[in-house]
């Protein structure tokens, strides 16, 4: 138990130093690091070292009367997480057809911290097909991360320092899937809760 809530405050501490990513307008953020968000246009955290967020153009394009509303597919971008806070910047849209031609392959995001732009890669979040093709999107993230043999940093980091401390193979699936909780709890909820929880950590240290 002494080591869990170690690995616990390891993996927290980690999380917390990380900066955030604030999307701009028209931009929503629907998974981080294998997490779905909840509220996909607000400030998201990042973690050190290598981030992956799944990202959503979707705003009103156009002028005047002709103004219609433009949703692009997902995309992934996958970056190393800047040492300060950093902005996600969609590309210029001036028609529904300049949108629909920008976002067919690789639109031009911008990640910018401390007035420099953040080095990312990008590809197109293949869809599940038929009605509500990226519906359970978080699913179909991981299915990607699997197919490519993509491993996020914090919870595979945690992955390996358990089965280092533990060599009960039962014991270190249970710690891994309680610590994957604490994870997707912790993206999930909102600052008030966040902060409680961060006393909490503290106090139990």
């Amino acid at each position: 138990m002494k080591r869990l809530i170690v690995l616990i405050g390891l993996f927290f501490t980690s999380i917390l130093s990380a900066e955030e990513l604030i999307p701009q307008k028209g931009i929503e953020i629907l998974v981080v690091n294998g997490v779905e968000v909840v509220e996909d246009r607000e400030p998201v955290d990042l973690q050190s070292g290598l981030n992956q967020v799944v990202v959503r153009y979707s705003n009103s394009v156009g002028k005047g009367g002709g103004k219609k509303v433009f949703e692009s597919k997902p995309f992934i971008l996958s970056f190393e997480a800047p040492e300060k806070q950093a902005t996600l910047i969609a590309p210029k849209i001036y028609s529904y057809e300049h949108a629909n031609n920008t976002f067919k392959q690789s639109p031009m995001w911008v990640i910018k911290s401390d007035e420099k732009e953040v080095t990312y890669s990008q590809e197109i979040l293949k869809s599940r097909g038929g009605f509500l093709p990226y519906r359970d999107i978080e699913e179909l993230v991981a299915k990607h991360n699997q197919e490519n043999g993509v491993i996020l940093g914090s919870t595979s980091t945690l992955i390996a320092s358990a089965q280092i401390v533990e060599s009960n193979k039962k014991s270190v699936d249970n710690r891994v899937s309680n610590l994957e909780q604490l994870q997707a709890w912790y993206t999930k909820s909102s600052k008030e809760e966040r902060k409680a929880f961060q006393k909490w950590i503290i106090d139990h240290n």
